[in-house]
C-alpha cells in the first residue's frame, strides 16, 4: 500500500515526532493569533440563537455529540473553510468528555467563543492546538497528562488510570492529505467508546463506535490507516 504515496506526503505522519507536530500547532496558533472580540461576541450570539432553535438536534438531548457533519450551520473561526462541521473535531471532543466527566457547566457556545480566543490555529483552518484543550482541563481543576506515544501496551495502561481521553491522530500515516481528526473516547463500565467518529449505526443515524476493551483498541478503531498524534488523558483531580 505503502508504494502508491509519494514520500512527501507520509513524511510528516511517518517520520516526524509527534512532539514537533505539537509544537508547530501551537505556534501556528500563536502567530495567527485569536478571532477578533466583536467578531467572537457576533458567533457567541449567533451559535446561541441556533442552539436555541435547533440544539435537540445539534446536541441529542444533551448526550454525546457523535454528528459533527451536521454542523455546518455554526460558527467557528474566520478561515474561509472554518466551521465547525470542518474544524470543529477538538470543541466537540471537549464537549463529549466533559460529558463524560459529568461536567454540564458549559455550553457549547461558549466553548467555541473560548477557543476562538485561546487556542485557535489559522483562524479555525486548523482547528485548535491540542495544547489549548489541555490548559482549558487543567484550568477548571483536572488532572491532565498528554502522551504522544504510538506504543498499544502503553496506551492501554494509561487507559486504565484516566477517565475520559481526546485523541488527535492521522486519519492515514502514509499520507498527509488525508488531514487530522479529533475524538473523544469515554470509559464506560462495559469498555471504552469512540464519539463523534462519523460512525453510522441503524437506520444511518451517527453514533458512538464500541464497546472496545482497552484504550489502546479503540484508539486503533478509528480508522484501518489511522495514528494517534497525542492523546489527553483526563479525570477528577484527586484530592
Amino acid at each position: 500500500m505503502s508504494g502508491k504515496y509519494k514520500f512527501y506526503e507520509k513524511f510528516i505522519p511517518k517520520y516526524i515526532p509527534n512532539a514537533v507536530v505539537l509544537a508547530a500547532f501551537s505556534v501556528i496558533a500563536f502567530l495567527t493569533g485569536p478571532v477578533k472580540k466583536a467578531v467572537r461576541e457576533a458567533h457567541f450570539e449567533e451559535n446561541n440563537r441556533l442552539f436555541a432553535q435547533d440544539g435537540n438536534r445539534l446536541l441529542k438531548d444533551a448526550g454525546y455529540i457523535e454528528n459533527q457533519k451536521e454542523w455546518k450551520a455554526v460558527h467557528f473561526g474566520t478561515h474561509k473553510k472554518s466551521d465547525m462541521s470542518y474544524s470543529g473535531c477538538e470543541i466537540i471532543a471537549t464537549y463529549n468528555a466533559l460529558r463524560n466527566l459529568k461536567d454540564y457547566s458549559v455550553s457549547m457556545p461558549y466553548l467555541i467563543r473560548h477557543y476562538e480566543q485561546k487556542g485557535i490555529a489559522l483562524k479555525g483552518g486548523f482547528g485548535i492546538s491540542p495544547s489549548a484543550a489541555i490548559k482549558f482541563f487543567r484550568n477548571r481543576g483536572y488532572d491532565v497528562k498528554k502522551i504522544t506515544t504510538r506504543n498499544k501496551g502503553a496506551i492501554d495502561s494509561i487507559g486504565e488510570e484516566y477517565q475520559t481521553f481526546i485523541a488527535t491522530f492521522y486519519w492515514n500515516v502514509e499520507n498527509i492529505k488525508d488531514q487530522l481528526h479529533t475524538v473523544n473516547i469515554s470509559k464506560e463500565t462495559d469498555g471504552f467508546y469512540i464519539h463523534n467518529n462519523y460512525c453510522r449505526g441503524e437506520g444511518g443515524v451517527y453514533t458512538r463506535q464500541g464497546a472496545y476493551r482497552s484504550l489502546g483498541d479503540a484508539i486503533y478503531a478509528v480508522g484501518s490507516t489511522a495514528v494517534p498524534i497525542v492523546i489527553i488523558c483526563i479525570r477528577p483531580r484527586i484530592s
